[in-house]
């Protein structure tokens, strides 16, 4: 980035810029669509960007389509596999762009919404992080299994109660920050599996950086990777690990 860059008046002094990050496992049957859909929004918007595509020890051909995609707008990661936090860490770390988004290779929610989320951090300076919401009371569209619906609240209410973290949906995988206040939260963050959402959240509160819920249109898409069942008790145990490090997250 040049020294003078301004961050606050981008859309006055720099070309739009976006660094995507998708984590993947064992995407081959859309991994290819998501790419290609991905690339054609950002070049119609005429954005700088990047994709940075982070593999996280994918068995089927997912490595082998990326490869087969691999162009100067798209970086492929990969890594052994631990876990999506540890896939989405890797890809924010690894960003260059101003605007760091990290979204869900199903593309549940819609990529336009990407649009809607840069429009906010160019007219609200002072919100560096901004979540995608399922639940906000204006009305998402949310399309999913009711089950995967209670599950879901559930473990909201014991997130809110031991962390005190009391956003409508932190678990929705389309997220957005500021590029410096991505890479201090992550080089933070321990988490290796789905409940790294949770703790980038209590990073960010920890240490005032403010963020802002908004409303995302997002569809369930079948074929992802969290069991409900067996991945339930992995995420409260995490939730009780990040209450423990809460003295570690401060910058």
């Amino acid at each position: 980035m040049p020294e003078n860059y301004d961050y606050n008046n981008e859309y006055k002094t720099a070309k739009t810029s976006v660094s995507v990050v998708i984590p993947t496992y064992n995407e081959e049957k859309r991994i290819k669509q998501t790419i290609v859909a991905l690339r054609s929004y950002l070049k119609s918007k005429k954005y700088t960007y990047e994709i940075i595509a982070v593999d996280d020890g994918s068995t089927d051909s997912t490595l082998n389509i990326l490869k087969d995609l691999l162009s100067t707008d798209l970086r492929v990661i990969t890594v052994t596999k631990s876990g999506k936090g540890t896939a989405v860490k890797e890809g924010i770390l690894s960003a260059n762009y101003e605007y760091v988004f990290f979204m869900d290779a199903d593309l549940s929610t819609r990529i336009e919404e990407i649009e809607k989320f840069i429009r906010i951090f160019k007219t609200e300076p002072e919100t560096d992080v901004l979540i995608g919401s399922r639940y906000l009371p204006e009305g998402s569209v949310a399309i999913q299994p009711s089950f995967r619906s209670i599950v879901g609240r559930t473990f909201s209410l014991i997130k809110s109660k031991l962390l005190n973290i009391t956003f409508y949906d932190s678990q929705c995988g389309f997220k957005a920050f500021r590029l410096q206040t991505a890479k201090k939260i992550f080089a933070k963050s321990t988490i290796k599996g789905f409940s790294f959402d949770v703790e980038i959240l209590y990073i960010a509160l920890l240490n005032n950086i403010k963020i802002k819920e908004v409303s995302v249109d997002w569809h369930h898409e079948p074929g992802g990777h969290v069991n409900i069942i067996t991945d339930s008790v992995p995420m409260l145990i995490e939730l009780i690990l990040i209450f423990l490090n809460k003295n570690k997250y401060r910058f």
